[in-house]
């Protein structure tokens, strides 16, 4: 038996945790250990307690950083992590090398957690990079923009940003006397690199297909769907009470002709009596997705996780980013044809008008039925077969590459 750790460092909400899950049943399956390192515990009890699963606080940066201009890549992004300060990001680096000498794990795996990663250069432990593949980003130099459909930034600053994080990275580097970088992608460099995605949808761009293994959700968590009034066409809509127009959103869910059913934890009582009628129900608890997806017209949602599980189904999509990532994701549906993004700068009213369109144009959900055959062999369980593969593959004694 290995214990394996499973580390998440960055990111919001829970679809870190939704991946690790059915990857930490199957190793415990397979009589290992797997113990989850979290950026976020405050619901780690009520998702991995009923099935019996180890979860520890990861460390992570805390100290808010201002004044730098909005990132142009996954590098500049760093440096709101830790990657600024080489004396905070040795303290981070050290407190992971103390909690792995604690747990003494034989393969870690990680998912968006380079600090992790940088503590993990020079111990001699199988490395597996899995995630989404704004999680992995690939290895050039420099690192790709975001905005890869506006104009190209000047390139000085890329690199200019690009020495200074290695600058950085390898003093911290130099203290644990590891290994050094010669450039930011060789954070990301390890003795295996799953991306749980499509090639299609991949941020950065298709990289050789035998990086994808699809994607790794816990679609089997929650309540059976809700469907409230009977109209024929139903809106499944897992949103964020915090966006900043969620009002609008509820506002042009209510007048779709749909039966409407919504998940958002956090919502305020006086929003869901606003706007909860015949035709529109909130839950008041997670939605069992393998039903949500199975059963629903089109989704609503913030271009998370949820696009990989309702595309696989061959449904279409309205986005509403929230971040970077998100909007990456968006542009690469709507490239798809399978759905169609709404941006805060628009005006509340083309809400209604993206709504009507994904609803009346047949297109949409040609496009996403067509998606869906297209990608059938990315089934969940030939991903986890592939990364179970992987992970016994690299418990078997070899050299590590540094």
């Amino acid at each position: 038996m290995a214990t394996i750790a499973l580390i998440w460092e960055l990111g919001s909400d829970y679809g870190h945790i939704g991946r690790f899950l059915p990857i930490a049943q199957a190793l415990r399956a397979q009589g290992h250990r797997p113990v989850m390192i979290l950026r976020d515990i405050s619901r780690a009890d009520e998702l991995l307690t009923p099935y019996g699963l180890e979860y520890l606080q990861a460390p992570l940066w805390l100290p808010p950083v201002s004044g730098l201009p909005a990132a142009l890549n996954f590098t500049e992004s760093l440096f709101l992590f830790g990657f600024l300060s080489p004396a905070g990001l040795l303290s981070i680096t050290r407190a992971w090398r103390q909690l792995f000498a604690l747990l003494k794990p034989e393969l870690l795996i990680f998912d968006h957690a380079p600090t992790a990663l940088l503590a993990a250069r020079g111990l001699g432990l199988p490395r597996l990079i899995t995630g989404n593949s704004f999680a992995v980003p690939p290895q050039t130099r420099p690192l790709p923009i975001y905005r890869w459909w506006d104009a190209a930034p000047a390139a000085t600053r890329l690199e200019e940003t690009e020495s200074r994080l290695l600058e950085n990275a390898n003093k911290v580097l130099r203290q644990l006397d590891a290994p050094l970088m010669r450039q930011v992608a060789d954070l990301y460099a390890a003795e295996a690199t799953l991306i749980t995605g499509v090639p299609e949808l991949d941020v950065y761009g298709p990289r050789p297909k035998e990086n994808y293994v699809g994607a790794i959700n816990n679609t089997s968590h929650g309540q059976e769907p809700q469907w409230p009034g009977t109209r024929k066409t139903r809106i499944f809509a897992y949103l964020k009470a915090h966006y900043a127009k969620f009002d609008q959103v509820l506002s042009a869910l209510s007048r779709t002709d749909a039966s409407v059913l919504i998940f958002a934890q956090g919502v305020a009582r006086q929003q869901v009596q606003r706007y909860q009628g015949a035709n529109l129900a909130f839950s008041s608890s997670p939605v069992l997705m393998s039903a949500a997806r199975a059963q629903c017209d089109l989704a609503v949602c913030h271009a998370g996780g949820t696009v990989d599980v309702m595309l696989s189904a061959g449904k279409p999509l309205l986005l509403l980013p929230m971040q970077m990532e998100q909007t990456m994701t968006s542009k690469r549906v709507e490239n798809a044809g399978c759905g169609l993004s709404y941006t805060l700068e628009q005006p509340p009213a083309m809400l209604e008008k993206l709504l009507s369109k994904l609803l009346t144009n047949a297109d949409f959900s040609a496009r996403a039925t067509a998606y869906a055959a297209n990608h059938q062999e990315f089934t969940q369980e030939n991903a986890l077969h592939r990364l179970l593969d992987c992970c016994s593959q690299l418990l078997q004694p070899a050299q590590s590459p540094g």
